[in-house]
């Protein structure tokens, strides 16, 4: 309550003296038509409240979110108020659940993966052998020297030791640069067949002899024929049109006894010149004669009369 007291009040009658008159001044400092000491913003114009955003900064709700702009970090999209992972426009949408939301997920239906990687989204970039590259695209999966089957298969090398162009694991001479297989020879030597006789130089005893791969009687470069077909062979037989197996040869002149009797010369099979020898025993002279039939010496005895 305020007492005024009228002016002359000294006079000591009531009411007495004249009038007094009592003023004082009501700021509105933003000229907002609410004075200062009620407006809970006296330097904001637009205000009488502090509100949500405080006294100069208007509680604006762009978006109609019921989130001021102030303090709504997408005041133009109604659905955020936060940019989030994708910024505002876009929503934070994680179809597979794996925690990275679509727009910066590589494959937002593959919740193992958030990048293609090098399978692509659905398949995982599993590297069982550790080569660096991923199962789908590796031929060997399990073989960590190889991506690829090539020519020995999985888990064998495709390696060309001798370097002929036939790798190892279809070379049966991986060291012999000439050969891939064993051939007749083995590996490291040659198959020739110098002769031409079907038989490689290391199997045929007579490699220049195109007629016989081993010596025989005669040797090579001479056939071993057998005219007389007893067993020997020209070159050695002592008779060589007549069959004689045992190639006797009683004198041993180097004619077989065969051919020998063949010509006449029975009675002289042992060359010494004379067809009878004759021993003179006494007054009366013996003669024995000695044939040789088959090297086997027969005596005959005969009685001469001179």
């Amino acid at each position: 309550m305020i007492r005024v007291a009228t002016a002359g009040a000294q006079a000591g009658s009531a009411g007495g003296g004249s009038n007094y008159t009592l003023t004082w001044a009501v700021t509105d400092t933003d000229l907002d038509g609410v004075v200062d000491c009620f407006d809970g913003c006296p330097s904001d114009p637009a205000k009488i409240a502090a509100g949500i955003c405080g006294c100069g900064v208007a509680d604006t709700d762009s978006d109609g979110d019921g989130t001021a702009n102030c303090f709504d970090g997408c005041p133009n999209d109604p659905l955020k108020i936060a940019v989030g992972q994708c910024g505002c426009g876009v929503a934070e949408t994680d179809s597979d659940g794996d925690g990275t939301a679509n727009c910066i997920d590589g494959c937002p239906n593959d919740p193992s993966k958030i990048a293609a990687g090098q399978c692509g989204c659905g398949v995982a970039d599993l590297d069982s052998d550790g080569d660096g590259t991923a199962n789908c695209n590796d031929g060997c999966p399990n073989d960590p020297g190889k991506i690829a089957v090539g020519i020995c298969g999985c888990g064998v090398a495709d390696l060309d030791s001798d370097g002929d162009g036939t790798f190892d694991c279809n070379d049966a001479c991986p060291l012999d640069p000439l050969k891939t297989s064993l051939g007749a020879c083995g590996c490291g030597v040659a198959d020739t067949d110098s002769d031409g006789d079907g038989t490689a130089n290391c199997n045929d005893g007579c490699p220049l002899d195109a007629g016989k791969i081993a010596p025989g009687a005669c040797g090579c470069g001479t056939a071993d024929v057998d005219t007389d077909g007893d067993g020997v062979a020209d070159c050695i037989d002592n008779c060589v049109n007549l069959a004689n197996p045992g190639q006797q040869d009683c004198d041993l002149d180097g004619f077989g006894d065969a051919c020998e009797l063949a010509a006449g010369s029975a009675v002289d099979t042992n060359a010494n010149g004379k067809r009878i020898n004759a021993l003179e025993l006494g007054p009366r002279k013996k003669a024995y004669v000695i044939l040789f039939i088959n090297c086997h010496p027969y005596l005959i005895a005969l009685t001469c009369y001179c």
